[in-house]
């Protein structure tokens, strides 16, 4: 789906990503890279394959929308007891197939307490707010600011209505003309059900597809 914000057209990926054509560069926000190894070393069993899974769907991104920049708006290291080796080789296994990236973190809470990413993963890092021409980029959401923004931090979901009186939480993006907050990209991050506030639209991905919600703004250009 893509959208126009601050004057630009950007597509929303129902990966929980944004991909801004004009400039080749993907944005995604709290990957939270080896989450289930520091839930191993706690004592909970948990498949190491969430991280693999989510290398690969960053991979058929990468591929897909042929983007030559990639901005991790913060956590991209869930804590320090994630940095094993087994998830050292994987990134870097990753980053061997995709050298060609320019690669940027702003950093996150998760970053401060975990360290930078491995020096091999070529990862330049930057706190907060890193700007750009257009936009600054940061990790957590800000109510004072100069410039207009990308966060992440708050692993957006809304609750939408089943049948009967079931409610379903999914992933979403939080959009207003000054910022946009994106969901976690990552798959073991959990979800915190929020309301829209006043001139913000809601579009909720299932990993399939965006479905943007009635709203008395509108940023849609085309599904």
């Amino acid at each position: 789906m893509r959208i126009l914000w601050q004057s630009e057209t950007l597509q929303l990926l129902p990966e929980k990503a944004i991909f801004w054509e004009k400039e080749n560069t993907l944005f995604l926000a709290d990957p939270h890279f080896g989450k289930a190894a520091a839930f191993r070393k706690a004592g909970i069993p948990i498949p190491e394959i969430t991280t693999e899974d989510d290398l690969q769907k960053l991979s058929i991104i990468v591929e897909k929308t042929g983007t030559e920049r990639i901005i991790f708006l913060g956590d991209f290291i869930h804590a320090r007891q994630s940095k094993t080796q087994v998830l050292r080789n994987l990134l870097y296994l990753w980053r061997e197939e995709f050298r060609h990236l320019q690669l940027h973190l702003i950093r996150g809470n998760h970053d401060l307490s975990s360290g930078d990413p491995w020096p091999e993963l070529g990862i330049e890092c930057h706190h907060e707010p890193w700007s750009l021409s257009h936009w600054d980029c940061r990790h957590q959401p800000v109510a004072t600011f100069s410039k207009p923004y990308f966060a992440g931090h708050v692993h957006p979901g809304y609750a939408l209505r089943g049948r009967g009186r079931t409610r379903e939480r999914s992933s979403c993006f939080q959009i207003s003309k000054n910022r946009i907050i994106f969901p976690a990209f990552g798959s073991f991050t959990g979800l915190k059900t929020i309301k829209p506030e006043e001139g913000e639209q809601i579009f909720v991905t299932n990993g399939k597809q965006i479905i943007g919600l009635p709203s008395l703004e509108t940023f849609i250009l085309e599904n």
